[in-house]
């Protein structure tokens, strides 16, 4: 019997293998939404025997679906022989492979299932959602917070409260955007730094030299390069001379798209018209041209999520 040839060996990172767990990930989780076990996980710890007995399924099949989760970081055990949620919200995680479903009708008409980049379409989207992102960029919003001075939307608003608690913080947001935002600052206890102002980013007055840092977090992959080209002159008047501009988004250096990069591109399409994962280039001359400062960059969630730090010059 004969070795086969290096050319024939499948690396064990490779597609095939990455297709492979992102496909039983994508159906453990689907599977554990639909059997109503998430939602059993959020409400609090649960033994193996308790968690098939409320889902009507077998005690291994329970097991072996708890160990998949906790292999995916979503559970975990407690040592006394029951599980718990390892994440908040872990029943918003259903969400998820149900906007995935509707690719191919996005992609047949170019509409996308919900218009995230509306005012409209965030009112109805976003209130959901944010509890979600919420948990997915917690660790990314700490490193933010302490690369920054002192604040934009929470969660990013909320690791800088924690980390300065003299700072006081305008949210921004839709109305009903912001409700889901005072339940989260409720919720951390940081009630006394935060006043909200409710409206559309665009357009709200903000005010002339009013703030010392302005967060973009997560917020500019909605748009068009010509729409972002509006908002960071808008925020650049809001800030005193020498205040920071934050803008914290997926922001890749240089071609080709990293695999996560990409796929995180395709998602856009079913939740805007026209918002893209804009290169690093992009975002530097965006700055340049509303008046900033040379930013400096930060990767704040490994090679994912960036921040990019620009000040208005003091003389602005």
């Amino acid at each position: 019997m004969t070795a086969p040839t290096a050319a024939a060996v499948e690396p064990a990172d490779g597609p095939l293998a990455y297709l492979s767990e992102a496909a039983a990930a994508t159906a453990a989780v689907q599977t554990a939404g639909r059997l109503g076990i998430l939602t059993r996980l959020d409400g609090g710890q649960v033994t193996v025997a308790e968690l098939a007995a409320a889902c009507a399924i077998s005690e291994r099949g329970a097991r072996l679906l708890l160990a998949a989760l906790a292999g995916l970081g979503l559970a975990e055990g407690a040592g006394d022989g029951t599980w718990r949620a390892a994440v908040a919200n872990l029943a918003g995680l259903a969400a998820i492979p149900r906007m995935w479903a509707h690719l191919d009708g996005t992609l047949r008409t170019g509409q996308p299932l919900v218009r995230g980049d509306t005012p409209d379409g965030a009112a109805g989207f976003y209130p959901g959602a944010v509890g979600l992102l919420g948990t997915m960029l917690a660790t990314a919003a700490e490193h933010a917070a302490s690369l920054l001075p002192a604040a934009g939307a929470a969660p990013w608003s909320l690791a800088v409260a924690a980390r300065d608690p003299a700072c006081l913080v305008t949210a921004v947001d839709l109305p009903e955007v912001l409700l889901a935002t005072r339940r989260a600052v409720t919720g951390a206890g940081r009630e006394r730094q935060f006043r909200f102002l409710a409206g559309d980013l665009f357009h709200i007055e903000l005010g002339h030299g009013a703030y010392d840092l302005a967060i973009v977090g997560n917020l500019c992959h909605l748009f068009s390069q010509a729409a972002n080209r509006r908002l960071l002159g808008r925020l650049y008047d809001a800030l005193r001379p020498g205040g920071t501009l934050a803008v914290i988004d997926v922001i890749p250096e240089r071609p080709p798209t990293p695999r996560r990069v990409a796929l995180y591109e395709l998602g856009l399409l079913l939740r805007t018209t026209s918002g893209r994962v804009h290169q690093l280039a992009a975002y530097l001359g965006l700055l340049h041209d509303a008046g900033f400062e040379p930013p400096e960059r930060h990767c704040v969630a490994g090679q994912t999520a960036v921040l990019l730090a620009a000040r208005k010059p003091t003389n602005g």
